[in-house]
């Protein structure tokens, strides 16, 4: 594939699965109030328990008196819009969590750039992270890459195409289950992804780690992702990437986490089967690419488990919400009382 056609095709494919989340979630007939909203999933057993409403400000008002200002064309029309593509405030949650998330990565990469000590240190870490494994008798990584380069090498590219889909997948996985699942099982799935990137942007901060593919060549490991036949493009193989990063992987963790919500919540039989491959697919791509070392697969593993419980962590932004679309709310109240936007909140 072309270079600059492979610079194009992720961010297509994450334009278009949002538009579609947006399509398939489109509102034509079923304006309700928030209120009526909180009503009716107390009824259907799913009360927004674990997320507190919206400020009382949101929420429906008596009808005043006095006659009402003029509403605001600009967020008239932008509050109808909202009401009726509600997956678009999903979209900036997602970019919400992601940009800030690969900025601090980006902005840790250039802070460190040239300090070999730190650079030292991350790799004296991955070699403690060998010498741990060798101890329990599950160093097989270079064993494991170099079987599947001699072996399987029709297999690489795959591989590399299965570790680069690790964003692509998880926006198809975020527009299915505001599509299928109840919203507070969505929004603590929801959280849980944002508190894991926390998790892990302290854990690559206070414990850097080189990824077995930096390691010296003595050490066998061969660089597969950076390669040309890797399928690298200008979004992953840059100067903003943290490359001493290797604990945790996310890249597994995550995909678990998505597998394990599937099992557990998705509505479809063929979906709770499938789950289960993507993780599988996963450990064997990171350690086949010499991305990660099972040790970085198993904490990877543990930070989704800590997201879920500590997930309420984020409502502490939840102002900030309140805030950005407050707006949004009041003014449509302003022409229609009936038209409410009501976002999945925090």
């Amino acid at each position: 594939m072309p270079d600059n056609l492979k610079n194009v095709v992720e961010p297509a494919f994450i334009v278009l699965a949002f538009t579609a989340g947006c399509l398939i979630n489109r509102r034509r007939n079923d304006r309700k109030d928030y209120a009526d909203c909180l009503e009716d999933d107390v009824e259907a057993g799913e009360a927004y328990v674990d997320s507190p409403p919206l400020k009382p400000s949101l929420l429906a008002q008596p009808e005043p008196s006095v006659r009402r200002r003029a509403p605001n064309l600009v967020f008239v029309l932008l509050s109808r819009f909202f009401n009726a593509f509600p997956f678009l405030i999903e979209i900036w949650y997602w970019n919400m969590t992601y940009w800030i998330y690969q900025g601090l990565r980006a902005f840790s990469a250039r802070m460190i750039a040239g300090n070999e000590a730190i650079f030292t240190r991350a790799q004296e870490h991955a070699l403690e992270i060998l010498d741990l494994e060798h101890l329990f008798g599950i160093d097989i990584e270079q064993r494991f890459q170099s079987y599947v380069m001699t072996q399987q090498a029709w297999l690489m590219p795959y591989l590399a195409r299965i570790y680069y889909s690790h964003i692509s997948l998880g926006v198809c996985f975020l527009v299915y289950i505001y599509t299928f699942l109840p919203p507070s099982t969505f929004r603590r799935i929801r959280r849980t992804i944002a508190a894991d990137n926390a998790i892990a942007f302290v854990i690559v901060t206070v414990w850097r780690c080189s990824p077995p593919r930096l390691l010296p060549q003595e050490y066998g490991f061969v660089d597969i992702l950076h390669s040309k036949a890797g399928g690298a493009n200008a979004w992953n193989n840059n100067r903003f990437q943290l490359t001493i990063a290797a604990m945790p992987s996310l890249h597994f963790g995550t995909a678990l986490f998505f597998a394990v919500c599937m099992c557990r919540f998705s509505p479809h039989r063929f979906m709770r089967v499938l789950a289960p491959l993507w993780p599988a697919a996963m450990i064997i791509t990171i350690v086949a690419t010499a991305n990660h070392f099972l040790t970085d697969a198993f904490i990877g593993a543990l930070v989704p488990l800590l997201g879920w419980r500590y997930n309420r962590m984020v409502l502490i932004l939840k102002p900030v919400q309140d805030f950005i679309f407050a707006p949004l709310i009041s003014r449509l109240d302003l022409v229609d009382p009936n038209a409410r936007v009501v976002p999945k909140a925090l």
